[in-house]
Formats: structure tokens, C-alpha cells, sequence
């Protein structure tokens, strides 16, 4: 584990989306702020509907270039290299994560960051040992049938992650999208833009056919996230973040029928009572809700008041 914070690799620059294989800087900007201090320590290249579409027909003509013919293991190679190049990588991304989220050199460097590296790698292994099925079954001339499964990609997945897990949370759901052939567009949250940023490089690095994978920044609600969600040539989104925003994306989706996969919610409370000594949930509130010190969805969303009873969920 690294001893200390590698520096910012993005301080005092504009992080750009990438969009066909090509890094863009233009338009509005908006500042990446440092949880901790409260410092700008970057600005952030917001991605407007026209940008959003030119992503998504990067990605959908993706999938009738070169990266269509590659075969799954020449695919998976592709996903290992990514992989091995996040971890030659690995104090920049540490670095990123921290100035994003404020979470512990510790916590960024055992889990976040190697999880999202494994990600692909585990992904890659699932995507070779997965196999098909096939069902004989009789038919009314006696000659019989034989009905068997093929695996095809969905098409564009749209990849939004929150701020809690950024990089985690973003591999998890791009790794097995590109392992299955999928063309991504991928959005992080406006708080947190560093890491997926330097995903984005070594997407490059690494070789990615343009278009497979497409980043771009911005916010929700009438701007980038509402684009890219909304837009007649995406086929799927992949979501987590809040259950109503989870619903909102429900019902754009309903028009044009995409495939969804959402993880909502958020994170739970203690309640509390005045008066007395503290009580059995106590210590389980400093583990999760003090000593992470980062966001994560394990974590208690809110203290209770100096002096109360702590009470556990549904007590």
C-alpha cells in the first residue's frame, strides 16, 4: 500500500470527455472541487446534447467497425491490458479518488482502485467460460429440432456512476458491458470526474477501438445525464445513484424500451433519543459513519445529536 498521496495528476488543467477516440475540450466548463478543502483544483469539460450525440453514434458505429470482428478472447486481452495499465497507474488513480471524495489513502488504495482493476480482468475470465445452452425437442414430423442460445451484444450501454464509489462503481458496470461486446458512453458524477477521466486514458493507451468507449461529463437533470439517457440510440442504461432519479430515468427509457439495470437507494440513518448512555449501535456508527471518513453506501447518512441514544435501523 502506498505511504503517501501521489500529486493531483489533473491539477490546475481542464478534464476533457472522449468522444471517438478523440479528447474534447470545448464549450462550458464547471470546477472540480476538493471535498476536503474546499479548492478548485481542476476544471471540468460539460458535455452538451450535441456532444452526447456525437458520443452515441461513436459508439453505435463502433459496433460495425473493427471491434465488432475482434473475437471474446481477443476482446478479453484487450480488458487484461486495461487492467495492467490502471495498476502501472495505480498512484494517479489512488490520487484522483482521494481529491474527489476525500476518502482515506488506506481505503482508496485496498479497495477502490484495485477493485476496479480486477474488474476487468474478472469480467474477462466470465465472458471465456461463458457457454450456451442448447435443447433438443420433438417436432410433429419425428425428425426432431435442435434450439440453442447465441450471445449477442445489447448495443450502446449508457454507464452512470455516482460519487460514492466512483471508479468501482464505473468499472463494474463497463468491464462487463465491453466484455460482451457492448459500446459504452460513459458519464461519472460532476463531483467526482478524475478517475473515469484516467480510465479514458488508457482506454487510449491500451489501443480501445474509437467509439467503444466514450466519456463524457456533466450533470443530470436538463443537461448531460438527461441527454444521454433520453437519446433514441441508446439501447441500455446501467445506473447507481438515487431511487428517484433511478425513476425518472424509468420513464424516458419506457418510450424507446431500453434495457435497465439500477442499483437505488441510498445510505441509511441511525435514530436517535435524548438522554442516556450510548447504546449497542454506537460503535457499529463509528465504524461505518466516522472512521471511512469518505461517502460510500455502507456508510450512515446523518449523526445524531451530541448526547443521544443511538438506536439501529428499526428499533
Amino acid at each position: 500500500m502506498p505511504t503517501e498521496v501521489h500529486p493531483y495528476p489533473f491539477s490546475g488543467r481542464q478534464l476533457p470527455c472522449l468522444v471517438d477516440g478523440e479528447f474534447v475540450r470545448q464549450g462550458r466548463t464547471f470546477e472540480n472541487i476538493n471535498p476536503v478543502n474546499g479548492q478548485v483544483v481542476a476544471t471540468v469539460t460539460e458535455a452538451d446534447a450535441a456532444l452526447v450525440d456525437r458520443a452515441v453514434q461513436a459508439a453505435r458505429a463502433a459496433l460495425r467497425g473493427p471491434w465488432a470482428r475482434l473475437s471474446t478472447p481477443e476482446r478479453c486481452a484487450l480488458l487484461r491490458r486495461v487492467a495492467e495499465r490502471i495498476e502501472q497507474r495505480f498512484a494517479e488513480f489512488v490520487s484522483a479518488e482521494i481529491a474527489d471524495t476525500g476518502k482515506t489513502l488506506q481505503q482508496a488504495s485496498t479497495l477502490d482502485i484495485p477493485r476496479g482493476a480486477v474488474n476487468f480482468r474478472a469480467y474477462a475470465d466470465v465472458a471465456l467460460a461463458r457457454g450456451s445452452e442448447c435443447f433438443e425437442m420433438g417436432t410433429p414430423d419425428g425428425r426432431g429440432a435442435l434450439n440453442y442460445s447465441v450471445h449477442k451484444p445489447v448495443g450502446v450501454v449508457a454507464v452512470i456512476a455516482p460519487w460514492n464509489l466512483p471508479f468501482l462503481l464505473m468499472t463494474w458496470k463497463v468491464a462487463p458491458a465491453l466484455a460482451c461486446g457492448n459500446a459504452v458512453v460513459a458519464k461519472p458524477s460532476e463531483e467526482t470526474p478524475s478517475s473515469a477521466t484516467l480510465l479514458a486514458e488508457v482506454m487510449q493507451e491500451v489501443g480501445m477501438p474509437p467509439g467503444v468507449f466514450n466519456l463524457v461529463h456533466g450533470f443530470g437533470p436538463r443537461s448531460t445525464g438527461e441527454a444521454l439517457v433520453s437519446h433514441p440510440d441508446v439501447n441500455a442504461i446501467a445506473f447507481t445513484g438515487e431511487s428517484a432519479t433511478g425513476a425518472a430515468i424509468m420513464r424516458s427509457a419506457a418510450d424507446s424500451v431500453k434495457a435497465l439495470s439500477f442499483e437505488l437507494g441510498r445510505a441509511p440513518d441511525l435514530r436517535a433519543l435524548r438522554g442516556g448512555a450510548r447504546a449497542a449501535g454506537a460503535p457499529a456508527y463509528d465504524r461505518r459513519a466516522v472512521r471511512g471518513r469518505g461517502p460510500g453506501t455502507a456508510h450512515l447518512a446523518r449523526a445524531p445529536r451530541q448526547g443521544s441514544v443511538l438506536l439501529p435501523p428499526g428499533a
